[in-house]
Order: structure tokens, then C-alpha cells, then sequence
């Protein structure tokens, strides 16, 4: 390496920074000749809407579209299931309605046979009471009072007293022991109640066993 060439080399490495920012934008290109976007003056596009606004209308439609399809099938389910809610409602309220009426039935059955079970203890106490008439003991007061009392219990659960003496033979709530005639009562009257009849709650529990009257003519005829 010759002198000459030693001295540039030392010269470019003592030049300052500065310095060589200057040289490099004394070779850079002017400002403000940059080409323009083919096809475009301003960097719009050509007359009209821009094709970025038109996509953005048809996607915001489609999704409208959309919305509007799953808002109906939305709508669809939850009448569905309305209609499945209130068949269930309608179906379980038909089955409380039955196990009710189950239920009310089989007590009235436990409570039937209970009654009729306790019906030979309220024929002993009347039988009692009869012939303690006129008696004015604490026994006689005693049975009178459990008497009353029973009595009372038992209405209040739905038990009907069925006593037809004086009233016509009703074959389905008495039973005939036997006839006499009588020219005291018409043909086919109970004159004499043995045994009271009962019913509970409306139907038959036990009948009522009585005399029934015979007119003489009607009796004289059966004979014949």
C-alpha cells in the first residue's frame, strides 16, 4: 500500500459522522416522486363506493339473515317446550287428581269397615240405656254420656241412623223379620224396629230389622 493510499484511508476513518449522513442523502432520490397507485389520482378508488364498504353492507346482511333464521328456529324450541311443559303439567295434574281420589277411597274403605266393626258396641250401649231408663245413677249417666259422645264421633265421619218405624217397607234399607197384621197401619208398614239400620257416608251399611204390618183382607188372600 502506497502513502497516497494510506492518507485516504486515514482520512475516511477521521471524518465524522455527520459528514457521512450528508454524503448519503446527497445520493438519495428527491421527495415526492414516488408513483402513484395505478390506476388511482388520489388513492381512492374510481367513482362510487368502495368495494371494502359494498362487502361490509353484504356480509352485515347475510348475518341479519342469520340471526333472524335462528331467532325463528329459537322460537320454534321454546313452544315446543312449552307445549311439552304444559302437557306434563296438565298430565301430572290429572294424576294427583286420581291418587287423590285413591287415596280418599281407601280411607273412606278403612274407615267403612271400622265403623261396622263398632256398630254391635253402639246396639250394646242403646240396649243398655233401655233398661237404665228412669235411672238416675252415675252408671246410668256414665253410659248415656260415652253413648252420646260415640254417637257424635261417628255422624261427624259420615254415619246416617236408619230407623223406618211408622214408614213404609223399603226393601232395600230393611229387612222384614216377620208380619203381623194390624188394622192399626196400612199394609206394608214397619211397625216394630229390632235392630236400628245404618248408612255411611250415603250408602248401605247395614239394614234395619223390623215387623212389617198386614192388612187382614191381603193376609186372608195369601192364605187362600
Amino acid at each position: 500500500m502506497t502513502d497516497k493510499e494510506r492518507e485516504a484511508m486515514k482520512d475516511r476513518e477521521e471524518r465524522s459522522p455527520g459528514d457521512r449522513e450528508k454524503a448519503s442523502e446527497s445520493v438519495a432520490p428527491p421527495e415526492g416522486n414516488e408513483a402513484s397507485a395505478p390506476g388511482t389520482s388520489d388513492g381512492k378508488g374510481s367513482a362510487g363506493e368502495e368495494p371494502g364498504v359494498e362487502k361490509s353492507r353484504e356480509q352485515l346482511e347475510e348475518e341479519v339473515a342469520r340471526l333472524e333464521a335462528e331467532l325463528r328456529e329459537a322460537t320454534d324450541k321454546c313452544r315446543e317446550y312449552l307445549d311439552d311443559l304444559q302437557r306434563l303439567q296438565a298430565e301430572f295434574e290429572n294424576y294427583r287428581k286420581r291418587m287423590l281420589r285413591e287415596q280418599t277411597k281407601i280411607i273412606e274403605q278403612a274407615n267403612r269397615g271400622l265403623v261396622a266393626k263398632l256398630l254391635p258396641v253402639v246396639d250394646h250401649l242403646e240396649m243398655a240405656l233401655k233398661f237404665s231408663e228412669g235411672r238416675e245413677d252415675r252408671l246410668a249417666e256414665g253410659v248415656r254420656m260415652v253413648y252420646e259422645q260415640l254417637m257424635k264421633l261417628l255422624r261427624e265421619e259420615g254415619l246416617e241412623e236408619i230407623n223406618p218405624e211408622g214408614h213404609p217397607f223399603d226393601p232395600n234399607v230393611c229387612e222384614a223379620m216377620m208380619t203381623v197384621i194390624s188394622e192399626d197401619h196400612e199394609d206394608e208398614t214397619v211397625v216394630e224396629v229390632h235392630q236400628k239400620g245404618y248408612k255411611f257416608k250415603g250408602s248401605l251399611l247395614r239394614p234395619a230389622r223390623a215387623t212389617v204390618s198386614k192388612c187382614e183382607g191381603k193376609a186372608d188372600g195369601e192364605r187362600g
